[in-house]
């Protein structure tokens, strides 16, 4: 029986026993990405508190959810989308009504403004990566790991084998390429942007 065995299990058994309501293994599943996705929380909500909350959120969402695992690609991918949609879910929650209020709507031939002060994460989403496409590979690949699978500095440099100051140039570099790409294109989501990378 799985429980027997701890160690040495593929990941796809670990996820078979996960369907099927072994809370044993989910506990493995939950011990061995809870890290990524608080990761992935600091880097949104720069909160240990919501963070955490976060962490909670999420895998709750994966266990209500178990019987999809078997069917998965790739857990981890499913993990990002899940984890993303929940912090974007938080940073909605935490934005001011002054700050939507505040937000240009930007040429009205071009945008369409939003309406009752809903805020489009989903297009910022789009808008960031359409100007990711005019990066370097270097920069695309730095800011993904990042901002889409959550690792820190020190740790991209040492899974690209380069320095930290240079990850830091490029992300630096990829920060101001980006904010100048919003400005010059979409400027109704530039607040937003603002707003979800300093807080």
């Amino acid at each position: 029986m799985f429980p027997n065995k701890p160690e040495g299990y593929t990941e796809q058994e670990l996820l078979e026993e996960v369907a099927g309501g072994n809370e044993s293994a989910f506990k493995l599943l939950y011990d061995k990405y809870a890290a990524k996705v608080y990761t992935m929380g600091m880097n949104y909500l720069k909160s240990p508190f919501l963070a955490q909350d976060a962490v909670q959120e999420v895998f709750v969402k994966v266990w209500k959810n178990r019987e999809q695992l078997t069917t998965l690609n790739s857990f981890p991918a499913w993990l990002t989308t899940i984890t993303r949609n929940q912090l974007i879910n938080d940073l909605q929650r935490q934005i001011p009504m002054e700050s939507l209020e505040a937000i240009p709507s930007g040429d009205p031939n071009q945008h369409q403004t939003s309406t009752s002060n809903e805020i489009d994460f989903r297009e910022l989403e789009k808008a960031i990566k359409i100007g990711l496409n005019s990066f370097s590979p270097r920069q695309q690949e730095i800011y993904n790991l990042s901002r889409e699978e959550g690792l820190s500095h020190k740790q991209i440099a040492s899974k690209l084998n380069i320095s930290y100051d240079m990850v830091r140039e490029h992300m630096s570099n990829a920060l101001k390429n980006l904010r100048k790409f919003l400005e010059n294109h979409y400027t109704h989501l530039l607040l937003l942007w603002l707003f979800f990378r300093n807080n």
